[in-house]
């Protein structure tokens, strides 16, 4: 199945216009944005084609959203509670709040499908500093949940906000990137934010998650990309503790499901017969340290 937001190569202010309409393409067929890589071969090559960081939120918000569905596991012991952060210590609703999609059906897909289009283009563009990758998403999740509390919206999960922040970043580095929406019509992927937020709407939905996305989102690109006096400042490079935890790789576009293969050499968690569980195991060994 094809997405129906599909893109065209991207256009710089002074190129010609170029019409490769379905020269980049998704997992399973849906075109996706710029540098996005082609068609997967299977659903393993898509899932391990994807950058490490996506791969890992990917994982989470699926596993979560399974395991609730089941019945294996409640989102009560899942959502933003400070209460139960300060006063019981339970340090985990600071992230797993960003990880749980809610019930299956169209919205679910629709924000999966999301999540790792443009986080995965989105980490791409940090060309294999996944640390980077991962600070931007701690530092926007943090000025997430401080909006959500001192504004009283409250809001239990914060894993579509954060979403379309991904979304309103990718869309500011990628600006002339044509957008054909179910194949009727085509907007600048610039203009893809506001569209969204339009979708929203007529469907019936709120767009305070879209709008809160979209302003720590561009408080973070004004500040590392426009404002010159911050620009391309230390802090938005991670910090020496993330980057002990997540090693740099080296990130080359192919024709693999995600667009990325990494060279060179492997992370320590990533050795030949050894799964990413030994990662989160030797990441809580640190912790404990």
């Amino acid at each position: 199945p094809f997405l129906p937001f599909s893109t065209a190569v991207e256009r710089g202010p002074n190129e010609s216009k170029r019409t490769e309409s379905a020269s980049e393409k998704m997992p399973f067929g849906a075109r996706g944005p710029p540098g996005g890589g082609g068609q997967a071969g299977s659903p393993a090559e898509f899932y391990w084609g994807l950058p490490v960081i996506t791969r890992c939120w990917f994982t989470a918000a699926l596993a979560s959203t399974l395991l609730a569905a089941v019945g294996m596991l409640s989102p009560g012991t899942l959502y933003l509670d400070w209460a139960s952060v300060v006063y019981k210590f339970q340090i985990w609703r600071l992230f797993t709040n960003f990880a749980f999609l809610g019930k299956f059906g169209w919205p679910f897909i629709m924000n999966l499908i999301f999540m790792v289009q443009y986080s995965k283009t989105l980490e791409q563009d940090f060309k294999g500093v996944a640390a980077d990758f991962l600070w931007l998403l701690l530092l926007g999740g943090s000025l997430l949940m401080f909006i959500n509390h001192v504004s009283g919206l409250a809001l239990p999960f914060l894993t579509i906000p954060l979403i379309f922040m991904t979304i309103w970043i990718w869309s500011r580095i990628h600006p002339n990137a044509q957008m054909s929406v179910f194949g009727l019509f085509s907007i600048s992927s610039a203009h893809f934010p506001w569209f969204l937020i339009c979708l929203t709407m007529l469907m019936g939905g709120s767009p305070v998650a879209n709008l809160m996305g979209y302003f720590v989102g561009h408080v973070y690109w004004f500040l590392k990309h426009v404002f010159q006096p911050t620009a391309g400042h230390a802090f938005f490079s991670a910090p020496s503790v993330i980057r002990r935890l997540v090693e740099d790789e080296e990130v080359h576009t192919t024709a693999t499901a995600g667009g990325a293969v990494r060279f060179g050499v492997s992370p320590y968690w990533h050795s030949v017969g050894c799964c990413e569980v030994r990662y989160w195991h030797s990441v809580w060994c640190h912790a404990l340290a």
